[in-house]
């Protein structure tokens, strides 16, 4: 094809690649031309430079997607390499939990507590991350050279619900009647300003109109009622249209009912956050999808399983890691490497002994881990389909559970599974102080509250639970930054010598994969710079902002219960 005068065009040419090679095809072909913008980390067939020479070596601390990521590009790159991880699995936070599958927690008092996940064949819960933001590109990118297949993963729908026992008496509401009233009722608030004269040193006569235009769009208003919300279909029907029937739709719900509920408090808007907007991706058959994709692609005498790292001992020249079977102190062993990326989450780090400089065991030492609690349901019957017409997304409620994530996957079949609570801060240490049984009875009265049917089509004793605050060589879900803690990241974005900390807990993504990916490339790319740059001090203007990361925009109100 060419432009009509027999010139090929850039967009002739990629609308014919396009339909001879398929969408891959034009993604290659415009990221060659420079179309598309490629993270940097990721604009070379592989992140991790040659060894310096020849037997180079590094020694790995933890199995997680950094520590894989790491594993990974290093060894093909040519590096010796040796991965310890203290479980008897590898994957990390990275946790798909199904049938027979073990979790482990240690209670207070130090003793193990053990579930074991009693759903069905095929069912299973993404107990650690369960969702792929599409600018998570390095995740992407993994997905598709690990062939991991994907599927859309769904945020929101407007069939979710949301409860507070402080508003609607009680009753659950559908996110689309709670967002469009309230979209209904700030747009006619807002006209009656404009309307009164109250904007017109700000807003020219022209301007007025146009906002006017605008929020009789943006809130459905009766320009023939002065600009009034009287409802609208976007809020739904309580009466669906038919052959004979217009349909009737639901009447608003009052303002002052929506201000008393307080929705906006309690996650409503994560959705809009941008760690969460549409699209979003899930690994078809459960997010270890992109462990094993991992793991058929690293040497098999890379990893090595239950291995407790016990202490480190750095030179100016390597590094040397003394660790034995995990629970024990026998097979003890030691492994020597030339550098050590740790990406034991840092709690545990600084309880091991080292022999640290003093500045950079002080910045280790300085960093917690959140708290955070999931809880899983297996359903004899996919209610939320069949009585509800919800087909994903999440609902949220001012209970413990915090929310409910309804599965993005096999629909329209017999049974499914749900996460029945993910929640963060107080709730979560509350949960997790509970044992397990007790968590599930908390949560399946969360549950009731938005699903009556869980009485009759969820088994209690064939729910499962986790705190990974209480799981051993985890200790929480993501680095707990602090506002005050800039200098302790900038400090441990550099080296102690030859030893590196990696993963979420140091990127700008911290909970995220995508951050664990990031950090492992950015720490291979720093091994690799000479000498004279390894020991350069990063700028940075802040520490991550962990909570918006991880929780999105605003306060939650349950943090002032």
């Amino acid at each position: 094809m060419s432009d009509g005068n027999g010139n090929w065009t850039r967009r002739n040419f990629l609308e014919t690649l396009g339909a001879v090679g398929g969408a891959t095809a034009v993604y290659e072909a415009m990221t060659a031309m420079g179309l598309i913008r490629i993270p940097e980390a990721f604009a070379a067939d592989a992140p991790c430079p040659q060894p310096p020479n020849a037997g180079a070596s590094v020694v790995i601390l933890g199995a997680g997607i950094a520590g894989l990521t790491a594993a990974y590009e290093m060894s093909r790159a040519g590096w010796k390499v040796t991965l310890l991880e203290a479980q008897e699995r590898i994957g990390g936070r990275n946790f798909t939990v199904r049938q027979s599958t073990v979790i482990h927690e240690i209670d207070d008092d130090g003793k193990r507590v053990d579930q074991t996940c009693k759903f069905d064949t095929g069912l299973y819960l993404n107990a650690g991350p369960g969702r792929i933001p599409y600018h998570h590109t390095a995740v992407l990118r993994y997905c598709r050279e690990l062939k991991v297949a994907l599927e859309v993963y769904e945020m929101s729908s407007s069939a979710n619900f949301f409860q507070n026992d402080a508003a609607f008496n009680e009753k659950r509401e559908p996110r689309r009647r709670i967002e469009n009233d309230t979209r209904g009722y700030i747009a006619e608030l807002l006209a009656k300003v404009v309307n009164r004269g109250a904007l017109d040193q700000e807003l020219s006569p022209n301007d007025k109109a146009a906002l006017l235009s605008l929020l009789t769009q943006f809130g459905t208003l009766d320009v023939g009622r002065y600009y009034a919300y009287s409802g609208s279909q976007r809020s739904g029907y309580s009466v669906q249209p038919a052959i004979v029937t217009p349909g009737r739709e639901e009447k608003p719900l009052a303002f002052q009912q929506l201000l008393k509920s307080q929705f906006w408090l309690h996650r409503f808007y994560q959705p809009e956050d941008y760690e969460w907007q549409r699209t979003l991706f899930q690994p078809v058959g459960g997010m270890d999808g992109i462990v094993e994709g991992f793991k058929k692609v690293i040497p098999a005498d890379v990893i090595q399983k239950e291995r407790q790292v016990r202490k480190i001992e750095i030179t100016d020249k390597g590094v040397t890691v003394t660790h034995w079977k995990s629970g024990t102190e026998e097979d003890r062993q030691t492994t020597y490497a030339d550098w050590c990326i740790s990406t034991i989450p840092l709690p545990l780090l600084r309880g091991i002994t080292s022999n640290f400089n003093d500045d950079y065991r002080t910045a280790v030492a300085s960093v917690s881990f959140a708290p955070t609690c999931k809880v899983g349901w297996q359903a004899e019957r996919r209610f939320w389909e069949d009585d509800d017409e919800i087909y994903g997304g999440i609902s949220y409620i001012n209970h413990n559970i915090t929310q409910m994530w309804y599965p993005s996957n096999d629909y329209f079949t017999q049974k499914g599974t749900l996460t029945g609570a993910y929640n963060y801060e107080k709730r979560a240490l509350v949960m997790g102080n509970m044992t397990p049984d007790e968590r599930l009875a908390l949560a399946y009265e969360g549950a009731l509250r938005m699903h009556p049917q869980f009485r009759k089509d969820v088994d209690i004793k064939k729910g499962i639970t986790i705190a990974w605050q209480n799981v051993p060589y985890q200790r929480g879900g993501w680095a707990d930054w602090q506002p005050e803690q800039d200098e302790a990241y900038r400090r441990l974005l550099n080296p102690d010598r030859r030893f590196f900390v990696a993963g979420d807990q140091m990127s700008y993504l911290p909970g995220w994969q995508e951050g664990a990916i990031r950090s492992a490339c950015y720490v291979m790319n720093r091994i690799s710079r000479p000498a004279a740059l390894r020991e350069e001090i990063r700028t940075i203007d802040r520490a991550p902002d962990s909570q918006r990361r991880t929780r999105g925009w605003g306060e939650d109100v349950e943090d002032d219960e």
